[in-house]
């Protein structure tokens, strides 16, 4: 409720800034959650498009990223069948079930498939480094992809890696007769034998750069992006709800939400004026009482009832404004009153349907004619 001329502690402006900021607080609240793992630095070493340690492949992401203008990261399984060129970066653990079925799920877009080399642990001192004990076997990197070709790594006298198999077709050579990176004859994967082509080491050079870039255009042809898988290496997500509501195509929907929202609040604000003070429970006066009474009255059920009481309230009030005779008696009196208005219904008349009113409805009616009954004959205007 709102009262008129009620001293409040906070002004409009007041009121509608504090308003705004919690919005904004609440709308920033809400983008921060849902995007938390986005926002998040990743300080995980490894070999992930995130790590920035000698083994990772950062720089590979940041150098699409220059050439490019963007990079994506893969953090969900239903995102790994995109049509983007998908470099998929094995860790020394990864089960060969694991690259089957992506393989097996890609078998008609481009893939790049990193195969594992270095053995790494986090360095204690620097979260985000690693440090190497020694190398993957080379039987080892063939056993991961043993169900996706029948291959076989080696590792050649400079300590470089080569894959070698009837289903490959050899791109670039190590000078030895070995293949440092092979494709699948049957469908577009690209086979990395020897990770350092596309880590963080092997980019430390002009000439590694420019053969890294190579490698991840091989399947370029104008209108695919390059995307780095990150869900081998715990960083996928599960879907977010919260995030959806932000994103094509819910994103109108939200719009909508948030501004039916704001207008329901400036129209609240518009409504309500300063807060009216509670009332007493017990108001002064004269009208206090007839209200109270009139209150009985109704919950008696009664109010029908007092027709006759009302006419003699008349009865006085237009004796008294026609300056009627002192002591006359009730008969005199009703007829002096009947003569008052001759062309209309005598007062008598008026008071008996008041008196034997049935209903509220009735004496309502019949209080009515009473009144105009004084006006017309008192010439009140």
């Amino acid at each position: 409720m709102s009262g008129e001329g009620t001293a409040t502690p906070f002004t409009l402006r007041t009121v509608l800034v504090l308003v705004l900021l919690g919005v904004v607080g609440f709308v920033a609240f809400l983008l921060l959650t849902a995007y938390a793992d986005d926002l998040q630095p990743a300080q995980r070493p490894g070999n992930h498009a995130l790590a920035t340690s000698a083994v990772g492949f950062a720089g590979a992401a940041d150098l699409v990223r220059r050439v490019h203008g963007t990079v994506k990261m893969v953090r969900r399984d239903g995102e790994l069948d995109t049509s983007d060129i998908l470099v998929v970066t094995l860790e020394p653990t990864t089960s060969p079930d694991t690259v089957k079925r992506i393989i097996d799920r890609r078998a008609s877009q481009p893939t790049i498939l990193v195969l594992p080399k270095w053995l790494t642990m986090p360095r204690p001192d620097k979260p985000a480094w690693v440090r190497s004990f020694g190398s993957l076997p080379p039987r080892e990197a063939s056993r991961q992809i043993a169900q996706v070709t029948q291959a076989q790594v080696q590792e050649n006298a400079e300590g470089l890696r080569t894959i070698s198999g009837e289903a490959l077709e050899p791109v670039i050579g190590d000078g030895h007769g070995g293949a440092l990176v092979a494709t699948l004859k049957n469908q577009p994967t690209l086979i990395v034998a020897d990770p350092d082509l596309l880590d963080n080491q092997g980019l430390k050079t002009l000439a590694g750069a420019e053969r890294a870039m190579q490698l991840l255009d091989w399947f370029d042809d104008g209108d695919r992006g390059i995307a780095f898988d990150l869900t081998l290496h715990g960083f996928g997500s599960n879907p977010n709800l919260l995030k959806l509501a932000f994103e094509p195509p819910f994103l109108p929907l939200t719009l909508c939400l948030l501004i039916a929202a704001l207008l329901a609040g400036w129209h609240a604000m518009l409504r309500f004026g300063p807060a009216q003070p509670e009332a007493r429970g017990v108001a002064f006066g004269k009208r206090a009482i007839a209200e109270n009474g009139a209150a009985l009255l109704r919950l008696a059920g009664r109010r029908h009832r007092t027709g006759d009481r009302y006419a003699a309230l008349i009865r006085d009030a237009a004796a008294s404004a026609t300056a009627a005779p002192a002591n006359l008696p009730p008969d005199a009196l009703d007829k002096y009153l009947d003569r008052l208005d001759e062309q209309g219904e005598p007062f008598t008349a008026l008071a008996s349907r008041a008196g034997h009113a049935q209903d509220t409805r009735a004496l309502l009616v019949a209080a009515r004619a009473l009144y105009q009954w004084k006006r017309t004959v008192t010439r009140e205007h």
